[in-house]
């Protein structure tokens, strides 16, 4: 079963992913937090970058980009299509015709009063460009949030990367990460190119290989494995270049070494030292055999893609 039907780009259907993630904000003190500058061409460009702790030890980082357009579009559902409609820009925030949203980022990182008094999200559906500027605007550390968005793989040189991007960034209930009833919430769904499995030398966890299909490239990722029967279903019935949506986790571990310092007063003292960047890792929990499909992205039809030039949008 294809996981999606509309070709375009490479000629392949993109294998999409998203992500939900609440937690404690941290880093709007950092200098990259939120940015103004002008593109190459001279468009206003901002982008906004903030981590959102989901328990005790844990982070993930967001990150979002906007520029100026010449457009942007409004969509509504109608007779069970969806139809858009292009507005200029200048009158993204005037646009008013009936049914019609825009097709933007929501966000409610503020309050207000409903028609009943109570205090809720003032919820704003924003183009990029001006989602940066009311999350820069507003966020702050230590406010607890609700994000949830697409990720995004890719390359630069040489090195794979893995971006998560909101789609929605929302004010939620105060957390403690020391209550009883406490649960971390920081998942993940995808659908990949599977194209093999490999277990670590104690057979206590496995490295699943994938391709991930964007727009206009094709992406090396790598996903994890820690229940062992999961990864023998996978081996024992996926074949290379099969497409399935997997879900599960976002883990997030500092790489530590212990080592001890004699530079005090009295007894020696063990402290945590960071040894390594932040390792973060998609653990896979879960995958739906529904959605195998082992048509569409054959070796075949990988390799010819990747053949294929495109043009994609210049990057400020």
């Amino acid at each position: 079963m294809a996981t999606e039907t509309k070709k375009k780009g490479l000629g392949l259907p993109q294998t999409r992913g998203s992500f939900q993630v609440r937690g404690k904000v941290t880093g709007t003190q950092r200098d990259n937090f939120y940015t103004e500058k002008l593109t190459k061409t001279d468009k206003p460009w901002r982008s906004v970058a903030f981590g959102v702790q989901f328990d005790e030890n844990s982070t993930v980082f967001v990150s979002l980009n906007g520029m100026e357009r010449d457009f942007v579009y409004f969509s509504k559902k109608e007779d069970n299509k969806t139809v858009t409609k292009e507005v200029p820009w200048k009158n993204r925030f005037t646009f008013a015709e009936k049914d019609y949203s825009l097709i933007g980022v929501n966000v409610g990182v503020t309050k207000t009063k409903d028609a009943k008094g109570n205090e809720v999200n003032d919820k704003k559906r924003l183009t990029d460009y001006d989602a940066c500027k009311e999350i820069g605007d507003n966020l702050s550390d230590d406010k607890t949030v609700f994000v949830k968005g697409t990720i995004e793989f890719g390359s630069y040189k040489e090195k794979h990367t893995t971006k998560f991007v909101p789609s929605q960034v929302s004010l939620g209930k105060d957390i403690d990460f020391e209550a009883e009833d406490f649960k971390a919430l920081a998942d993940f769904t995808q659908v990949i190119v599977f194209t093999g499995i490999t277990p670590n030398e104690d057979k206590t966890r496995a490295t699943v290989a994938a391709k991930i299909v964007n727009y206009d490239s094709i992406e090396d990722a790598e996903f994890i494995i820690t229940d062992m029967n999961l990864a023998r279903v996978f081996s024992k019935n996926l074949k290379p270049y099969s497409s399935i949506k997997v879900w599960g986790n976002i883990s997030v571990e500092k790489n530590t070494e212990e080592v001890t310092t004699s530079d005090c007063w009295g007894a020696e003292n063990n402290m945590d030292k960071v040894n390594a960047p932040t390792i973060r890792e998609l653990v896979i929990t879960g995958a739906d055999p529904e959605t195998i499909d082992t048509t569409t992205y054959t070796e075949a039809e990988i390799d010819k893609a990747k053949g294929i030039k495109t043009y994609p949008m210049q990057k400020s």
